[in-house]
């Protein structure tokens, strides 16, 4: 009997499991790696690598990654020789696997420092949401809002306005698996990559939580169906 209730919870978590994985991201906006049990879009977090390494790297440092790091990712160790071997450091080598992700030059605009995006995403609130409205969110302000010398009109940002520029357009990269690089599907892509760098055990804990609540769920259907049996016998 117990066979009966284990094998229908078994294949729940199992089921839970490929779900995840056929999430579409655009279509309502939806993040695989979103909610409880919820895994990183590996395909996408790879995309959004890239996204990253052509548009964003040049101003936003991630300094808690190194290229080996890349690995977890789903990318081989040849694959992240070469894209390390790609990148030149300040002092003009060539980084290796070992090597922090590069650090752009200093800069500023308007006196903001652009921020380094290895935590991104835990620091602020809404997450990988947040970071996909912020970087789809520019566009021309409102009547009636007067922006600052230098500054953007982004809808989501406190405030509205913000000194770094729109920096994804339609085909700002050119992905390696043929998916069409909107400005959507680099803003989706390059939030679950943030989401992965800021928490690169997301889905192994997840995994975790899930096989957790299966085995405590059929732990207590045991116990009930225990406490029947002793019943039926005393009675």
């Amino acid at each position: 009997m117990m066979r009966r209730f284990f094998a229908p919870l078994l294949a729940v978590g199992l089921l839970a499991g490929v779900a995840a994985h056929a999430e579409d991201t655009l279509s309502p906006l939806r993040f695989q790696s979103a909610g409880t049990f919820g895994s990183i879009d590996l395909a996408a977090a790879q995309r959004g690598f890239a996204v990253y390494q052509g548009v964003c790297a040049s101003c936003h440092g991630m300094d808690a990654l190194h290229y080996r790091d890349l690995q977890a990712l789903g990318l081989t160790p040849a694959q992240v020789a070469g894209i390390a071997a790609s990148v030149k450091l300040s002092d003009g080598s060539a980084a290796t696997p070992d090597s922090r992700f590069k650090e752009p030059a200093a800069m500023s605009m308007s006196g903001a420092v652009p921020p380094d995006l290895s935590s991104i995403v835990a620091q602020r609130a809404g997450g990988t949401d947040y970071i996909y409205r912020f970087l789809t969110g520019f566009g021309p302000a409102p009547a009636g809002v007067t922006l600052l010398p230098g500054s953007n009109y982004n809808a989501a940002f406190p405030g509205g306005q913000v000194f770094m520029p729109a920096v994804l357009h339609d085909d700002a990269v050119t992905y390696a698996d043929g998916t069409k690089a909107t400005t959507a599907q680099e803003a989706a892509d390059v939030a679950e990559f943030l989401t992965w760098s800021a928490d690169p055990n997301l889905s192994a804990r997840h995994a975790v939580g899930l096989r957790a609540v299966i085995f405590f769920v059929f732990l207590a259907i045991v116990a009930m169906l225990t406490k029947r049996r002793i019943w039926r016998q005393e009675g």
